[in-house]
């Protein structure tokens, strides 16, 4: 091998000097240049000092008209450059298995083509087993290294999952973005094809372009100033007036049974009502030692269910509760046992 980790170099089209950090094969290295690694042919670069004395001296310039003197202007920094978002890189190394050259590990790499930094929880899972895990920071327009796999180990059932939280806080962004990407066989083997044949060293894939905006409303349709509103909802508004002094063993909570002029209320307004009846009963039933209790709140769109659901894990006083098929209510009703 003509390099060795640690040589430095010179990128030919570039003329631009770097470091040998890795061999991939017997035709590519990969070199880091100003903090950024790419792989590259063996044919694109050269030991600076053989290359400056292997170079004939160039003639004198001819005679300048006035104006050439002036100087080109610098490259424009990195804050600059255009964005094209987040990519998961993969490098396959070829080896030679005696008929033709063959795939016999990948390279991933992580690519920030941004100008923000970003914190990444990121997961390989091989036949649904935590395979590799790592947590760390991608800083503006870098790439950096992920994990080899074995080609084979793409047969696994292999997943990727991504977690990105940006570094500088900005509530217009969401808090957080999960990414999975899933190997496609039939897909991967005709873009390794499609890059040898191109002599492409990589193959991306976008995770995303623009990091997604905060949810104004959640998949309810509520808006944080809904949800912040619901609690005084809940204590304010009226229901029927048809409190029992006893504690009940079904609790109905469809609006219809709860007000008779629930038509002019705003979706808010009819959840803090239904919590305020499960509230009350529910206090009575634990008041009056029951032994349990079935809720009804119907299947909908799932947000009375899953309050109901929230209010139960912070009772004490709640053994444990099911949302199960029942030959009565289906999936529209909850069964709460007490200590």
């Amino acid at each position: 091998m003509k390099y060795q980790t640690g040589d430095r170099i010179l990128l030919l089209h570039s003329k631009e000097e770097g470091t040998v950090v890795d061999i991939i094969n017997d035709k590519m290295v990969m070199v880091e240049i100003n903090g950024t690694s790419f792989p590259v042919y063996l044919d694109q670069i050269d030991f600076p000092y053989f290359h400056r004395f292997s170079q004939k001296k160039a003639p004198l310039p001819a005679k300048r008209t006035p104006g050439e003197e002036i100087r080109r202007e610098k490259p424009a920094p990195a804050v600059n450059k255009p964005e094209k978002g987040m990519f998961l890189s993969m490098l396959p190394v070829f080896e030679f298995d005696g008929m033709d050259d063959a795939v016999s590990t990948l390279k991933f790499h992580l690519l920030n083509e941004t100008k923000s930094s970003y914190s990444y929880h990121f997961e390989i899972w091989l036949n649904n087993t935590l395979f590799l895990e790592l947590k760390q920071e991608v800083l503006p327009f870098q790439h950096t290294y992920l994990a080899d796999l074995q080609f084979d180990q793409l047969n696994d059932k292999a997943r990727f999952e991504f977690t990105f939280v940006p570094k500088e806080p900005d509530l217009k962004l969401a808090a957080s973005y999960q990414k999975t990407w899933k190997v496609k066989a039939k897909q991967l083997f005709q873009q390794l094809a499609e890059l040898q044949q191109q002599q492409k060293a990589t193959i991306d894939y976008l995770l995303f372009d623009k990091y997604p905006l905060r949810q104004e409303k959640d998949v309810y349709g509520f808006s944080p100033q809904d949800l912040k509103k619901l609690s005084t909802l809940t204590s304010h508004l009226s229901i029927k007036d048809t409190t029992p002094v006893t504690a009940k063993y079904e609790v109905d909570l469809h609006i219809e049974r709860l007000t008779d002029d629930w038509k002019g209320l705003t979706n808010l307004e009819m959840l803090g009502i239904q919590l305020n009846e499960f509230q009350h009963y529910l206090d009575l039933a634990i008041s009056q030692h029951q032994r349990s209790m079935i809720v009804i709140h119907g299947i909908g769109s799932g947000k009375l269910r899953d309050e109901v659901h929230e209010i139960l894990k912070t009772v004490p006083e709640v053994k444990y509760f099911v949302n199960q098929y029942h030959p009565f209510y289906g999936y529209g009703a909850t069964e709460i046992f007490f200590k």
